[in-house]
């Protein structure tokens, strides 16, 4: 088995022994940042996880032969569906899921939802998960930040961020766990627990606190990439800011209610490929081994 991996934005040439009949292609999308409120009286929403979608068997080599796909382009980048491979002509993909949504004001982001592998009409997604929503600030002159949405992976969606309740209003709320974890706290700074080899979510803040940055995935033993969401940030003097989100495509913590606090970043996102290559035999021809 041939493992690539994909990060950033740039360019993907389909290599010679790629099999048409034995392949993965897993796409965690990029997670939101949480909001800035930039005052002192009002706290951040969390950004909202990434989402997952995972295609098999996709005949990227006969697509290319056909020219229904061409530009070989992919993406991974924050505030942008992650892709791999354009259709010429058009805005299509062959596979992508959608990323987080950025918190704005006091309304956590969107977690974004997962995708498709599509070729000329064609479906070959095999899962499709949501990332999860990032948690809400509140409206108050001593309010802590909602914890950022975890990203989605195989095994299930992201945890959402804890919204500020009001209920230990000034503590920042919980991230989200990924890859099927749980939601962080809404009435404490509680970040969600880890799903499968995912990460877990970040701790909010405690008053005059910084939150913690949502947890990476683990990766081990089932190949995970689901980060966890950063934690809310706490109520208190500036130079504070929520946690960043977890690798990858965590999504990050809201900010507290002062001028100077900050929210904190989404992560980006990450493109698994795996397969199994042909082999050439001394007549030139391709055989394949599972």
């Amino acid at each position: 088995m041939t493992t690539i991996i994909l990060t950033g934005t740039g360019t993907w040439n389909l290599p010679a022994d790629w099999n048409d009949a034995a392949n993965t292609i897993e796409v965690y999308a990029p997670g939101g940042n949480g909001a800035t409120s930039g005052s002192a009286s009002l706290s951040g929403g969390g950004g909202g996880g990434g989402g997952y979608t995972k295609g098999t068997n996709i005949p990227l080599k006969a697509a290319n032969l056909a020219g229904l796909i061409t530009s070989k382009a992919y993406s991974t980048v924050l505030a942008d569906p992650a892709y791999l491979w354009s259709t010429p002509g058009s805005s299509g993909i062959v596979i992508f899921a959608n990323f987080g949504r950025n918190g704005s004001g006091i309304s956590g982001g969107l977690g974004g939802n997962g995708g498709s592998a599509v070729i000329n009409g064609v479906v070959y997604t095999s899962i499709s998960r949501g990332g999860g929503n990032g948690g809400d600030g509140r409206t108050s002159t001593a309010a802590a930040g909602g914890g950022g949405g975890g990203a989605a992976g195989p095994y299930g969606d992201g945890g959402a961020g804890g919204t500020n309740t009001g209920t230990n209003g000034s503590v920042g709320r919980g991230g989200g766990g990924g890859n099927g974890g749980g939601a962080g706290s809404s009435t404490s700074a509680t970040g969600g627990t880890a799903g499968i080899s995912a990460g877990a979510g970040g701790a909010g803040g405690a008053n005059t606190a910084s939150g913690s940055a949502g947890n990476a995935g683990v990766n081990t033993p089932f190949s995970v990439y689901s980060g966890g969401g950063g934690g809310g940030c706490g109520d208190g003097t500036g130079g504070l800011s929520g946690g960043i989100g977890g690798l990858y495509g965590g999504g990050g913590g809201g900010s507290g209610s002062a001028t100077t606090s900050t929210g904190g970043s989404g992560r980006s996102g990450i493109i698994i490929i795996n397969y199994t290559p042909l082999v050439t035999t001394t007549n030139g021809n391709f055989l394949a081994f599972f």
